[in-house]
């Protein structure tokens, strides 16, 4: 007895899902690519029924995981958040309400632990060196000016 499509695409997704949580658009695009594109719309549908997708919930635990002490900034993890399908007003809040502390204070304690000294007895280049490490974690240009502690424009908003 051979299964329909259907059930063959409902067992991929719930594969899927027992891996690791997904959203939404993962979901979709792993069973187009699967060849399961006709029956992705219902399958979607139905796990979204049985509650083993939650788009909200997704970007609110990921962006906890993302924003971590040591981790990243706060604009790479939207941009994260947004390239896994929640849309980037949701990425924001989410990243937002996951940042807890303020971004200065995150920024500061991975620019001390990615120095492995204290800040002040940087030099230049080394100073440097880090700026561009912290900005391309998706720290704003504040607050690594801030953790670096050179000059900051206070009118300098994200």
């Amino acid at each position: 007895m051979t299964d329909s499509p259907q059930s063959r695409a409902r067992a991929r997704a719930l594969r899927l899902l027992a891996a690791r949580p997904r959203t939404e658009a993962q979901v979709r695009d792993r069973l187009a690519r699967a060849g399961f594109a006709e029956e992705a719309g219902e399958v979607v549908t139905w796990l979204l029924g049985l509650g083993y997708l939650d788009d909200a919930a997704f970007a609110r635990d990921r962006a906890r995981a993302l924003v971590a002490p040591g981790r990243l900034g706060p604009r790479l993890a939207e941009r994260r958040l947004a390239a896994a399908g929640i849309p980037p007003e949701s990425a924001r809040r989410a990243v937002a309400d996951a940042l807890g502390a303020d971004e200065m204070a995150l920024c500061r304690h991975l620019a001390e632990r990615r120095a492995r000294r204290p800040i002040p007895g940087l030099d230049d280049r080394e100073r440097a060196r880090l700026g561009r490490f912290l900005l391309a974690r998706g720290f704003s240009g504040r607050a690594v000016s801030s953790a670096l502690g050179v000059y900051v424009d206070e009118g300098e908003d994200r």
